[in-house]
């Protein structure tokens, strides 16, 4: 991320010394959108993160189930296990081992799947919003815009900020 930001201000600053230095050419105009915001807050981001935490809710009951059954067991081994000869006391811990490794697996698959998913969802949208960024730019006659969240930008006045615009043409082709 560190080198999407050096890289990001440097063609920032070589862009606005070229301009600089240019004889009697258009001024530089210069915006930004912040993705992020327009990921999350357009039609197809919160349709996105709907499907995500249906996904989430759907898996949640196969994990509860899951650490239900590894509680049980423990508690089952805490009553029994003076009770139990040494073999039977070994056989139930690495049942338990067993259990708990499975639960580690799942909980380590299904983050997984998570991320894969939220990435392919991101993707998609994102690529999508770049071609509406690159319509916005070209219709408002902008140098550069750049993204708020991954370039130098230290401060820029929100005039600047095409975010809600991005927001409104990508819902509003979105919706075609």
């Amino acid at each position: 991320m560190r080198m999407n930001t050096a890289l990001a201000a440097g063609a920032a600053l070589c862009v606005l010394l070229a301009a600089g230095s240019a004889p009697a050419q258009e001024p530089v105009k210069l915006a930004y959108v912040d993705m992020q915001k327009a990921l999350n807050d357009s039609k197809a981001g919160k349709k996105a993160l709907g499907e995500l935490q249906e996904l989430a809710e759907e898996r949640k009951s196969g994990l509860q189930k899951q650490k239900e059954a590894l509680e049980k067991k423990k508690e089952e081994l805490d009553k029994q296990g003076l009770l139990l000869n040494e073999d039977a006391r070994k056989s139930r811990e690495s049942e338990i081992r067993t259990l708990e490794r499975d639960l580690s697996r799942t909980m380590s698959d299904l983050k997984e799947e998570f991320g894969r998913r939220e990435s392919e969802f991101t993707d998609v949208i994102r690529k999508d919003l770049i071609k509406v960024v690159e319509k916005l730019g070209k219709e408002g006659g902008y140098t550069l815009v750049l993204e708020k969240n991954f370039s130098a930008i230290l401060y820029a006045p929100p005039t600047i900020d095409l975010t809600e615009a991005l927001i409104k043409r990508y819902d509003a082709e979105g919706a075609k």
